[in-house]
């Protein structure tokens, strides 16, 4: 069976953990990936649209000869996963196209009444996505897949989740060599060491995730250190990488698991890394082995400097205090601290949003990152929305079409938008200016300057971000550079990359 992949912007591991659950089975894959050049979720340069290469990713994929379409997508990247799919139905009217990632498990309904689309998957993907496969190789009737919505005849079959796999080692390592070709990363190799996350925050899928997998098995899952161990190694020989991003919803969670993985990590990788920390689980015992095992930067959510938006409106009852206790304790051991906030949340009030602002001046992150509320479909934050009057009928609309991000403006109806918006481009440079330049910066906030906040921004973002950042600069550049150089063209024969293939 030969499945093509589609998926936009980034490297994305779910997406990477299905191509090599199929190739592990004997099935064939292959990717064609957007780089998203226009429009990356952070700003938009329309002009530069055709390097895309799209009618490049479309030969490549009528010359796979694929028997199946999947597409990975979150709500904001929904419009472009649909434009695509028009494009390959146009050329592949016969091959049945599923959606799944976030926007398709939120909202299956609405994807399935697009006639593009002929299946969405409502959980994770590797078990019910290689079942749908041998069923079609056999040419059986895949209508009664659990997890899957298959659209046959006009009508859904709207099929139960399937169990969770909880042992997360039976997994492959996912497919690396594809996002490769395509410049989706070379310094910064990122790893999932576990599933899930044990809170609630309400402008998360997490909280709703765990209501849809209940008695599905284990929604908290770690893998072995031995397994993920091996992953790094095969990862480090092939590519080289320089960084590593763990990409757990929340990696402090365990706090033994944590500490042996960072005797391992110590001995047997070293390199510096990244991952996500949430302020009730830093402790100094746990942070102290993080640094010994060269732990880079930990990314924090303070999200709301208003303890009223944290408890009542997030769902994150933590006091000022405990946020900036976790803080200390981590610029203490030495490791480098990304806070991050969230600004024009539903019925915040611009007092409220300049305490968010005291707090990252107060904590005094090496780096911050700030957003302007999306709410995505499902979450408690989204019904707020619409409860609240934030969201009408037409903002609805906006979030199942997946328009806008929360890089960009805001879609509430909100009174204080423009503050919101200014304050989630400013508050990066804020973070990092010197006390003498913060009156000029309270200055642009106070005027609503949006737009000068987004050029500082953007031409500050080696400075702000000094590593990630950068590396980000360098991947756009990458993929660039692979588009325009034949990193999306079909192979000779138009055959799927073999899984021995080498590091370019």
């Amino acid at each position: 069976m030969r499945v093509l992949f589609y998926y936009r912007g980034i490297e994305n591991l779910g997406v990477g953990y299905c191509m090599s659950m199929l190739r592990a089975h004997g099935h064939d894959v292959d990717l064609i990936f957007d780089p998203g050049l226009d429009d990356n979720l952070f700003v938009k340069f329309p002009h530069l649209a055709w390097m895309n290469r799209h009618e490049e990713l479309l030969e490549r994929a009528v010359g796979f000869k694929p028997g199946l379409i999947a597409m990975g997508c979150l709500t904001n990247l929904y419009p472009f996963a649909t434009k695509m799919a028009e494009k390959l139905k146009e050329r592949m009217p016969d091959v049945p196209i599923l959606m799944g990632g976030h926007h398709a498990q939120a909202l299956p309904d609405y994807i399935l009444s697009n006639p593009i689309f002929d299946m969405a998957c409502i959980g994770e993907g590797e078990i019910a996505l290689l079942e749908l496969a041998n069923r079609m190789d056999r040419g059986e009737d895949y209508s009664d897949i659990p997890t899957m919505w298959v659209k046959k005849d006009g009508i859904i079959h709207r099929n139960a989740m399937g169990p969770l796999q909880n042992e997360l080692d039976e997994f492959p390592f996912p497919e690396k060599q594809l996002w490769f070709e395509y410049g989706c990363f070379k310094d910064n190799l990122e790893v999932f060491t576990g599933r899930g996350c044990p809170f609630k925050c309400t402008f998360c899928n997490i909280h709703y995730q765990r209501e849809i997998f209940k008695g599905q098995g284990d929604f908290l899952r770690k893998r072995s250190i031995p397994n993920v161990m091996a992953e790094l190694k095969q990862n480090l020989e092939k590519y080289d990488p320089k960084y590593v991003s763990v990409h757990d919803d929340n990696f402090t969670t365990n706090p033994k698991w944590v500490e042996e993985f960072c005797e391992a990590y110590r001995k047997e990788i070293n390199l510096p890394w990244y991952c996500f920390g949430y302020p009730t689980t830093i402790r100094p015992k746990l942070v102290q082995a993080m640094k010994a095992a060269n732990c880079h930067t930990i990314f924090m959510g303070v999200d709301s400097g208003s303890e009223e938006i944290r408890r009542h409106m997030m769902e994150r009852p933590m006091t000022d205090d405990l946020i900036k206790k976790s803080a200390q304790t981590i610029l203490e051991a030495g490791i480098g601290l990304q806070a991050s906030c969230i600004y024009g949340n539903p019925g915040e009030q611009p007092e409220q949003m300049f305490k968010t602002l005291q707090m990252i001046d107060e904590i005094k992150p090496t780096q911050s990152s700030a957003y302007v509320f999306y709410p995505f479909p499902k979450t408690k934050m989204y019904e707020q929305s619409v409860k609240l009057g934030y969201l009408d009928a037409e903002g609805e609309e906006k979030v199942r079409q997946g328009i806008s991000g929360y890089h960009h403006e805001s879609i509430l109806k909100h009174p204080h938008k423009e503050l919101a918006e200014t304050l989630a481009k400013i508050t990066p440079v804020y973070a990092k200016s010197p006390e003498f330049l913060k009156p000029a910066i309270r200055w642009i906030i106070r005027h609503r300057m949006k737009r000068v906040a987004l050029l500082l921004y953007l031409i500050l973002i080696p400075l702000t971000f000094p590593y990630l950042g950068v590396e980000g600069i360098k991947v756009t550049l990458r993929m660039a550079w692979k588009a325009m150089t034949g990193g999306n063209r079909p192979s000779s024969g138009a055959e799927p990359v073999p899984k021995e293939a080498q590091a370019a």
